[in-house]
């Protein structure tokens, strides 16, 4: 009797510009990733401009240099960049596709929950944030190459978070060329907003009538500027404590609201009393 194979679940990340902490956040990301034990194969790929950076990781790598300026309309709206990748990978690969940020980490049971999710024919994601998250375009048309003609409805319009999208490209492809189409109408519009690549694709999720299940609490992303600043301290010190050297293992990071809170007073703190010391220098040498 022949025996199944479980389809895989590719990982991709992207890591592209001069931030070093991406570099930090995507070794914490991944060390979280590979430590929990699956069935199913699991493949990870990395798509940068730097790809001499993770070569020592347990990683698939795809250069994307020279594309960055196409993906991203000529520097114009880098977050282009996320969907074009994730239909690059979608094109070439039968696996599920998780599209996933690099500030983030998975806890026990993500695995399990998002492989019945995507074997449901659903696409998971991050979060949901809720209606009509864009008021600025009420009334706005666009003709999309596989929906047709779409327009946003502040009734229905919604939002999730693009921090984890899981898709399977033997159906979502469509999917992601109306969200990149989408994107490029709005900005040829002069409608300006950081968030405008995940409002696209939550709205093409929506007229595709595509179920959409969202994966929090079990993946956990610190996109809000003090979380990133608590997560990114502590993992300068967790990469401190690894020597450089690779390891698979749960999320050892504490993350809750209550500790970003206590973090930001001490910060705070911690600044104003080096600036009272710096002036006490200055005013001890003159």
């Amino acid at each position: 009797m022949q025996r199944m194979v479980s389809r895989g679940l590719t990982f991709i990340y992207i890591d592209y510009g001069d931030l070093d902490r991406l570099y930090l956040e995507l070794c914490y990301s991944l060390s979280t990733l590979r430590y929990w034990k699956f069935h199913a194969p699991v493949d990870v790929v990395i798509y940068t401009d730097k790809p001499g950076r993770y070569r020592d990781l347990p990683v698939r790598i795809v250069d994307i240099a020279s594309k960055i300026k196409e993906f991203s309309l000529n520097e114009f709206y880098h977050h282009r960049i996320k969907p074009c990748v994730l239909l690059e990978e979608m094109k070439n690969n039968s696996n599920f596709c998780v599209m996933t940020d690099t500030d983030t980490f998975f806890q026990s049971g993500f695995f399990e929950k998002l492989y019945s999710v995507v074997c449901a024919e659903s696409v998971a994601m991050d979060r949901y944030h809720g209606r009509n998250p864009f008021p600025e375009l009420a009334g706005f048309v666009a003709t999309l190459p596989n929906i047709g003609v779409y327009r946003y409805d502040p009734k229905k319009s919604v939002e999730y978070n693009s921090g984890l999208m899981a898709l399977d490209p033997t159906k979502h492809i469509p999917v992601v060329e109306d969200a990149i189409a989408l994107i490029d109408a709005i900005l040829a519009q002069n409608k300006i907003l950081i968030t405008i690549e995940q409002i696209a694709f939550s709205e093409c999720l929506r007229v595709h009538k595509i179920q959409v299940t969202t994966m929090r609490p079990l993946f956990r992303h610190y996109y809000r500027v003090a979380h990133k600043r608590y997560m990114q301290w502590h993992i300068r010190r967790w990469q401190h404590k690894q020597g450089g050297v690779f390891t698979p293992q749960h999320p050892t990071i504490p993350y809750t609201r209550t500790r970003v809170r206590f973090f930001r007073i001490w910060a705070r703190l911690n600044s104003v009393l080096i600036k009272r010391k710096l002036r006490d220098r200055e005013s001890i040498n003159h």
